[in-house]
């Protein structure tokens, strides 16, 4: 199950306090760009993922971001940036020791390696991405050698993406598809998956939105790599949204509740059903809305659970 962070919330506001009113800060040069980079940066406060902050934006012309949380079963301390077209990324992801370099542009030469401790996937691949269909489609193929125990074991990745979307009155639709095959010419072994999703969003009344999503996996074959391998997966999920109006705030429009949210979601495989429900704000200091969230869950098993984060909405 998808865990929930907030983006923005109290970074902003350190943000804005920093960079409002002056273009240097305890003596750095505060990027032109420096305030957007947060619209990625997530405040981790939740009773399912943890505690601590990912993608933080370190004060520097190069956009470095760096990484702590604290989760109920692993560390994340981390930095990572990319540059041309190519992440760099270097510590410790999911208790993982883990050094990556990965060049993946939307289309040309495709390039990677990525080492991993604790006997975790140690990779190295290279390839092309071709974009067709008006760049609505993206056709990728990859060669490496992946190290599992030590044994390298040859490897090829095709994959094939395509999506549409249309509007048809008020309801926006978007239909989803991807392709993707592995094979292992030395073990003769192969798995493909297919992944599918269709959106729809619609806002029938001023400030109203409904929308639903659901995706499908299907996958048949096996692999020599476990990291590599994929099983059967769907999931619905459906949301509405009511945007209060901004002149409703108080004191002006500088506080006040800013939207008011309910989703549901529904994991088929594992029969797991969560219903949240969420309270935003609106701070004029902050470019989102952002306030808590509570919700439960039913598993199988009778095991309910109450769910309790903060999260973020844009304005």
């Amino acid at each position: 199950m998808k865990s929930l962070r907030s983006r923005l919330a109290a970074l902003c506001l350190l943000a804005a306090g920093m960079a409002g009113a002056q273009s240097s800060f305890m003596g750095f040069q505060i990027p032109p760009n420096y305030l957007s980079r947060f619209a990625s940066t997530e405040l981790v406060i939740s009773t399912e993922a943890g505690y601590g902050v990912r993608a933080f934006p370190l004060l520097m012309s190069q956009d470095i971001r760096v990484s702590v949380v604290k989760a109920p079963t692993y560390w994340d301390y981390n930095v990572s940036t990319r540059v041309n077209d190519t992440t760099l990324a270097a510590g410790v992801f999911y208790n993982v020791p883990r050094l990556e370099v990965t060049h993946d542009p939307s289309k040309g030469l495709q390039y990677g390696g990525l080492l991993q401790g604790g006997g975790n996937l140690t990779k190295f691949s290279a390839g092309y991405a071709h974009l067709l269909w008006e760049n609505r489609a993206r056709l990728l193929g990859n060669v490496g050698v992946a190290f599992v125990g030590g044994d390298g074991v040859p490897y090829a990745q095709t994959e094939a993406s395509a999506g549409y979307g249309r509007s048809f009155g008020k309801l926006n639709t978007y239909v989803g598809s991807t392709a993707r095959l592995f094979a292992f010419p030395v073990q003769q072994e192969a798995q493909g998956s297919v992944d599918a999703v269709v959106v729809l969003n619609t806002t029938p009344l001023p400030g109203l939105t409904l929308d639903a999503t659901h995706f499908e996996r299907f996958v048949t074959g096996e692999v020599a790599v476990p990291a590599f391998g994929l099983g059967r997966y769907n999931e619905t999920n459906a949301g509405v949204t009511y945007r209060l109006p901004g002149d409703s705030a108080l004191g002006g429009g500088a506080f006040g509740v800013g939207a008011v949210r309910t989703r549901l979601s529904h994991v088929w495989q594992s029969d797991v059903t969560t219903l949240r429900g969420d309270l935003l704000l609106r701070l004029s200091v902050l470019p989102s809305l952002v306030g808590p969230s509570v919700g439960y869950q039913w598993t199988p098993d009778g095991q309910g659970r109450w769910l309790v984060s903060l999260v973020t909405l844009p304005k």
